[in-house]
């Protein structure tokens, strides 16, 4: 399958000479601006996740540049686009963004093969001088989201005190660095609840099967299978079959049940407004309640910058400012790099009350200061 693309429009220059006759105005030579490709793997952009959050960087630059946006329908064909680009020599930096299972194999590979060209790598670290790279402590953002889902679970009378977990792909690191420190807030936070019940963690086994992830969350929240309250999501594309399940399980069975909504955590993206009534409409309150939010986006914003201005640095985490000196050093709470979502904004005071708040914020300073230790 061929790749597809768009382009940004170069800009005209206008100027104005004046001289003893009067003034005139002409059109110069088209100026062409600087030259970035952006590549990701099928679905790409609008996934509501990873990629659109990282895309959101690509509009912090402040200057003129032309955007050259390759979706690729696997890793074969990203390693063939990549190839395609770099053999051109004609951009400035080329932006991989994912944490596809052999992805960071693939930037490995061409970044070798192409030491002159500029890539920046969003999903992974690779230790070259050519490229850029931004990793994220998914475990620190989601041991918050599982001492949260842990309170939420067992806040009323008429939840459960049972979690879910739903996650894209086992074999992708990032998920399972999700999933672990999810567990570990669990656990930290039941050694005072005592109350939260898990359910087995399921697998969509891809990307992009909103069905799959439908009815394995429609399970999860039916009362005669899994009974869940609350179910943590890290499933890329296919959040949007998360949605159709809360909506059937709302009408099915939670809609006569007072504080008995199905809850989701997201993660790799702000995705609250997946769970309004309308996505369109940017408040709440929201059954989503809060995401894991990489700041892929400005990780972006600062690989573009560094390349425009000549400042660019390879082997180098551009997660976390100062820049890091090595993969340990990404975005993180201490640097926000990482974080939660507001539980403020979008929420029914009702569903996450200031209780839950307090704790998460607590819970993340005794991470930065080392009173909570993760693996």
């Amino acid at each position: 399958m061929s790749s597809r693309s768009g382009v940004v429009a170069s800009v005209i220059i206008v100027i104005v000479v004046f001289s003893a006759v009067g003034g005139y105005v002409f059109l110069t030579n088209q100026y062409v601006p600087s030259n970035i490709a952006v590549v990701v793997v099928n679905p790409g952009f609008g996934d509501r996740s990873m990629a659109d959050q990282a895309y959101e960087g690509l509009h912090l630059v402040d200057v003129v540049v032309s955007y050259d946006i390759r979706v690729a329908a696997d890793l074969t064909d990203l390693q063939s686009t990549m190839e395609s680009i770099a053999q051109r020599a004609n951009h400035d930096l080329i932006l991989v963004i994912g944490t596809e299972v052999g992805l960071r194999d693939v930037v490995i590979t061409v970044a070798n093969e192409y030491p002159n060209q500029k890539f920046g790598f969003v999903g992974g670290f690779v230790n070259l001088p050519n490229v850029a790279s931004a990793t994220f402590a998914y475990n620190e953002a989601s041991f918050l989201a599982g001492a949260l889902a842990a309170h939420l679970a067992v806040e009323n009378v008429n939840r459960t005190g049972v979690v879910g977990i739903i996650g894209s792909v086992a074999a992708d690191s990032t998920v399972a660095e999700m999933i672990s420190g999810f567990l570990d807030g669990i656990d930290y936070a039941n050694q005072t609840l005592g109350e939260v019940k898990l359910l087995p963690t399921e697998y969509v086994n891809s990307y992009n099967d909103s069905e799959t992830a439908r009815t394995l969350a429609q399970n999860m929240w039916n009362p005669e299978i899994g009974n869940a309250s609350v179910i943590f999501a890290p499933v890329r594309a296919s959040i949007m079959g998360i949605r159709a399940a809360m909506e059937y399980a709302n009408l099915t069975w939670f809609c006569n049940t007072t504080n008995r909504e199905p809850f989701v955590i997201g993660a790799e993206a702000d995705q609250r407004y997946l769970g309004n009534p309308d996505i369109e409409v940017l408040n709440g309150p929201s059954w989503l309640v809060t995401s894991i939010v990489p700041r892929s986006d400005l990780a972006v914003y600062r690989m573009i910058n560094a390349t425009l201005w000549g400042d660019f640095l390879g082997d180098r985490n551009y997660a976390s400012v100062p820049l890091g000196e090595n993969a340990n050093e990404g975005g993180n709470l201490a640097n926000d790099g990482i974080g939660l979502a507001d539980l403020l904004e979008f929420q029914n005071p009702f569903w996450v009350t200031n209780t839950m708040v307090n704790m998460t914020r607590d819970y993340r300073l005794m991470i930065i200061n080392g009173s909570i230790t993760l693996p």
